[in-house]
């Protein structure tokens, strides 16, 4: 499974500052609390700061390191785990439950049901309108309010035309958007995933990661393609040096299969058009404002996907076959355990970066996920001994180069947009912050996000920086749900919004 954008991609990628404590809440303290208290510490030259209160802040440095270090060393076991073990299960000298499209579509019923599990338990990660709770923008609690008796309707229904007017004008999710936005979206999803896991039948591990990390030009070219993103010379480079370093690594492969190649590519492909649809699904719909609201409402349509694809190219009679066949072999248990087992580490990868998401920023995530595509490619030449030429290792750091390229790139107009922002909103009389847009969704259709938590001018940064983090997180949310790669990684590096767009709408 993953993480998820909107658009005028020119400065974008805003996220990893202060997030601010909503009202009645105490603020728990993070990396940004660090830096806060670092830059104190400059400003006063260390004048009234004690001992004790050094110690403590050296304390809390250490802390956060450590637990972010924590984090990013489960993402990376959690991921490694399923790209090792799918190779393993599809491949026909291993395991060889060549069922990749069935089995894929299994993991989406898993993860669509612990993401319901979680929704159920943890309120305040539930979208408006879901388990009989509504939004309430001005509550002082991070948790929905429950909805009147009346109200409280499945989604799983046909609503009336009155119906999806109320639905729209609360932010909750709607039949027509479930339809024309989320459907296309998490046929897009599905797609991917079931297309990449299909095609380690045939392929190398290393070949396949190598391969899925020209994703981003892909992503890029969607993003040309539906205007989300402008066309610029630096962009178009990045597009052709990726280009020239998949070719260098196609060209050098060993055991190179056709099948196997264009599956893969075809995947990266549909990688790219998943994340413009996804882009074009967080303009309109605040539905899937997390990872695990996006999971609960992506699965069904992604499983849907995969299922109907699995039933003429693999056939049910087979697929019952062999999982007899295992049934006789390892148990009954342990069969639906092999199966059912990537679906669960899927949904802890997801976990486990929606958490580093939160603590850090996106920047990190994008950084720690070249050196990701590095593990994998090592752990499969130790795993299952994957041939690596010097030509393949050229053409892998040709394409890291372009990815390193691309996310500098964002950071620089992140850091540019930034300070736009917060210089606006401290001379808000010299620079008024209007409206440009009304297409983002408000964030009261949301439970539990406060509405008055940004208006602090003194605190602009801690303000945007809130918001930002929040959105950013929505956006991380539907490329989590691929099992063998990552929605920040390099391999599926995610555009992010306009961030003055976004902050100008929702003042």
């Amino acid at each position: 499974m993953e993480g998820i954008s909107l658009r005028n991609t020119d400065e974008e990628e805003s996220h990893g500052f202060l997030e601010r404590p909503r009202s009645g809440q105490q603020h728990s303290r993070g990396e940004d609390d660090v830096t806060s208290l670092l830059s104190d510490k400059d400003d006063s030259d260390d004048e009234g700061i004690t001992k004790d209160e050094k110690k403590k802040a050296d304390m809390l440095v250490i802390r956060n390191i450590l637990i972010n270090v924590a984090l990013i060393g489960l993402w990376y076991i959690f991921s490694l785990s399923i790209s090792v073990y799918n190779k393993w299960m599809f491949a026909p000298d291993k395991l060889n439950l060549n069922f990749p499209l069935f089995i894929s579509s299994v993991h989406m019923l898993v993860q669509f049901s612990l993401s319901m599990v979680v929704l159920y338990f943890v309120p305040q990660f539930r979208p408006a309108g879901l388990f009989g709770h509504q939004a309430d923008a001005d509550s002082t609690t991070p948790l929905s309010r429950i909805a009147e008796p009346a109200r409280r309707e499945t989604i799983f229904r046909w609503n009336t035309p009155a119906e999806e007017q109320r639905k729209r004008e609360n932010g909750e999710m709607t039949n027509r958007q479930y339809l024309t936005q989320i459907a296309p979206c998490g046929a897009a999803t599905g797609l991917d995933i079931g297309l990449g896991n299909m095609s380690l039948k045939f392929i190398s591990l290393a070949f396949y990661t190598m391969c899925k990390s020209s994703s981003l030009a892909f992503v890029l070219l969607f993003a040309f393609a539906f205007r989300l993103e402008k066309v610029t010379v630096k962009l178009v480079s990045i597009i052709a040096v990726m280009t020239l370093g998949v070719v260098m690594m196609v060209a050098s492969e060993a055991q190179f299969i056709l099948t196997g190649f264009f599956l893969v590519i075809l995947a990266s492909a549909l990688s790219g058009l998943r994340w413009s649809l996804t882009q074009m699904l967080l303009l309109h719909n605040p539905a899937t404002g997390n990872p695990f609201s996006s999971i609960f409402y992506l699965a069904p349509c992604m499983f849907a996907a995969i299922f109907i694809i699995a039933i003429p190219v693999e056939g049910l009679g087979p697929l019952f076959a062999k999982l007899g066949q295992l049934s006789d072999e390892w148990g009954v248990v342990s069969m639906i355990g092999l199966v059912l087992f990537p679906g669960i580490i899927a949904f802890l990868m997801v976990s486990a970066e929606f958490a580093l998401l939160k603590r850090s920023s996106v920047v990190t995530l994008s950084i720690c996920g070249i050196f990701k595509e590095v593990i994998t490619i090592s752990a499969a030449a130790y795993f299952f001994d994957d041939p690596l030429t010097p030509l393949n290792i050229s053409g892998l750091i040709v394409t890291i180069i372009s990815i390193a390229a691309y996310n500098y790139i964002k950071i620089s107009r992140m850091r540019q947009d930034a300070h736009r922002i917060g210089h606006a909103q401290a001379h808000p009389h010299h620079h008024p912050v209007r409206p440009t847009s009304n297409r983002v969704p408000s964030l009261a259709g949301y439970a539990g996000v406060d509405e008055d938590d940004y208006e602090d001018e003194d605190h602009h940064f801690s303000a945007g920086g809130s918001r930002v983090q929040r959105l950013d997180t929505r956006a991380a949310a539907a490329s989590s749900l691929s099992p063998s790669d990552i929605s920040v990684s390099p391999s599926g590096a995610l555009p992010r919004a306009s961030v003055s767009q976004r902050l100008r709408s929702e003042r």
